[in-house]
């Protein structure tokens, strides 16, 4: 059985299709035939107009287009499409879903932060659970996105013990604090981007801090990248990313090169997707304030994500 999965995040729109073979009992085995990202940054300037724009519709819109011939191409039986952060916000989001409806005959489901937390934990936690079969009485998965970022604290045994999105994302802070995001940050935007990290996450720290947690699971662009960066990778390589283990004192170094060149520089380091380099100093920085404030040395990189999520609920 093939099952697919689209994202519609804020800043990429991105495709898994799975093949599904039933273990036994009730399990399942996932083989990946296709996954891919496109940056369509549906979220630009979502701050601002409170708009998705047209532009970023189109773009969008042609990616799911072709995302579309690859699933009917490949025979998936069942698929299902979510729209996050940004959909959540935009005042036109029923425009966009009957534009994409019209246009391509797909329904786009825009979940909640809930929601989406519980994919991506679900995803995630699939891969841990095959690499990692000792010491995790709780994991704290975290997903830093375009517009928000989830936390979801959980057992090994699927058990959710807290779930929470916070509006800051990797998108949106950049928008707000990164004024010339053609030259290099100042250290007045540092230092007011890190000040209302801080701030915004005071509160679900104390709450997770007395909880308690074994493991840090990392998902998504930001994290993906960080681990690229310190891998020094020319191409993506999923298995080279998947399970790498960054440390903090190595993602502030990441942090400081980023923070010391212009955008131009920037896109020339091994590692950074050209089109990601404008908005991974506010990804990085989220990580780096979450890590320091929950006192965490390492994280564990996960590429399985809410994508994976996405195809175990349709199981």
């Amino acid at each position: 059985m093939k099952l697919a999965a689209i994202d519609i995040g804020t800043n990429s729109t991105r495709l898994l299709i799975s093949c599904c073979k039933k273990k036994p009992g009730s399990t399942y085995k996932l083989t990946t035939l296709a996954r891919e990202m496109e940056i369509t940054r549906i979220g630009k300037n979502l701050d601002k107009t409170g708009l998705i724009s047209k532009h970023s519709a189109e773009e969008t819109m042609e990616v799911l287009a072709s995302y579309l011939k690859k699933i009917k191409g490949e025979g998936v039986e069942s698929f299902r499409v979510v729209g996050t952060s940004a959909l959540r916000k935009a005042k036109n989001t029923i425009w966009f879903k009957k534009l994409v409806n019209e246009k391509l005959g797909i329904n786009v489901e825009v979940i909640t932060g809930r929601q989406e937390a519980r994919l991506s934990f679900c995803g995630a936690l699939r891969g841990v659970a095959l690499s990692h079969q000792t010491d995790l009485k709780n994991i704290l998965v975290i997903d830093i996105g375009g517009g928000s970022t989830e936390f979801i604290l959980g057992s090994h045994e699927d058990k959710i013990i807290l779930v929470q999105s916070i509006d800051l994302g990797c998108v949106n802070l950049t928008e707000r604090f990164i004024k010339n995001s053609a030259g290099k940050p100042g250290n007045h935007e540092l230092t007011d981007l890190n000040e209302f990290i801080s701030t915004r996450l005071i509160d679900l720290v104390n709450k997770i801090k007395k909880r308690g947690f074994s493991i840090l699971v990392g998902l998504a662009g930001t994290i993906s990248t960080l681990a690229a960066v310190d891998l020094e990778l020319l191409a993506y390589s999923k298995n080279k990313i998947h399970h790498h283990i960054l440390s903090e004192q190595k993602i502030r170094q990441i942090y400081g090169l980023f923070c010391s060149v212009n955008l131009e520089e920037r896109k020339k380091i091994a590692g950074l997707d050209p089109k990601r380099a404008d908005i991974i100093i506010s990804g990085t920085a989220i990580l780096l304030q979450i890590m320091n404030m929950l006192d965490v040395e390492k994280l564990l990189v996960s590429e399985d994500d809410i994508l994976d999520g996405i195809v175990y609920s349709l199981l």
